[in-house]
This record gives C-alpha cells, structure tokens and sequence, in this order.
C-alpha cells in the first residue's frame, strides 16, 4: 500500500529532514492562512524583501545548495501529500521562510502569464504566478520565466 511506502520512506530519513518536513508542514499552513485571510497590506513586507539583513542573493554558494535542495524537496513533499492544496505563493513563502532561517538570501517573485495570440483576444483571465529564487537555483514555483511579466521582484 502506498501508505506504508511513504511510512517507510519518512523512517529512513535523517532527523534533520524529518524536522524541517515538520517546519514546512506548519510554515504552509500558516502561509495559507495568510494569503486566505489577512490583507495584504498586513504582509506584503513577506513578498518585497525580507528585512533581516539577508541581501538579495545574486550568487549561488555551493555551500548553500544542499541546504535549498532540502528545503525545496520539503516543501514539495509537504505540498504533494497534505490533504490540503499549497499553491505557488504559500509555497513560496514557506521555503523563503526557511530558508531565512538558515542564513540563505533569496528572492521570490510574483508575476503574470503574458498573454499568448489565442487568449488575448479571448476575455480568459490572466493566470498569476509566484515563485522563489535563490541565486540562479528555481527554489519553488518552477515555470519558464519568459512566459511571465514579473509584477514584484523582493
């Protein structure tokens, strides 16, 4: 059963994965109920710029990607088997919060489908977007960023 493989597979992990599936788990939860229920004025300071003193990171250390690499399959994991969906935006927030936690710079973005020659002229609503970067590394959100018009960039 896939229940138990899955069971299986958690065991084998080492507790610091365990751990930060634990953190993802509740990190998207909490960014769920964010961007549900609370204005954005109350957090668009999460989406501009983390204020903590980590600069935009415009280079991708090598010490830095095994920790991204973790903190990407978590969230993925997380958001593949809750029972609940974590769209793109909490799911960029979520590994950007984490990551923070363990001094890596990021840079999430929120931008819009650039309309195609068939929906431009068709009334279909523009489809939005988030996703999260750390240096060249695509965290979260993976999409080809040239069909995209970046909105906010932070």
């Amino acid at each position: 059963m896939a229940i138990f493989r899955k069971l299986r597979t958690y065991a084998a992990l080492p507790w610091s994965e365990k751990l930060a599936l634990f953190e993802a788990l509740l990190l998207l939860s909490y960014a769920r109920i964010l961007v549900t229920f609370v204005p954005l004025s109350k957090w668009r300071r999460d989406i501009t710029g983390p204020k903590n003193g980590l600069e935009k990171d415009s280079s991708l250390s090598e010490q830095n990607l095994p920790v991204i690499r973790m903190v990407r399959r978590c969230v993925q994991r997380v958001s593949k088997n809750a029972p609940i969906a974590f769209i793109c935006l909490p799911q960029a927030l979520s590994a950007r919060w984490m990551l923070a936690r363990r001094g890596v710079g990021t840079t999430l973005f929120i931008g819009t489908k650039l309309p195609t020659s068939d929906s431009a002229s068709d009334g279909t609503p523009r489809e939005f977007h988030a996703w999260l970067k750390s240096g060249g590394y695509m965290v979260t959100g993976d999409c080809r960023e040239a069909d995209y018009a970046v909105l906010t960039a932070g």
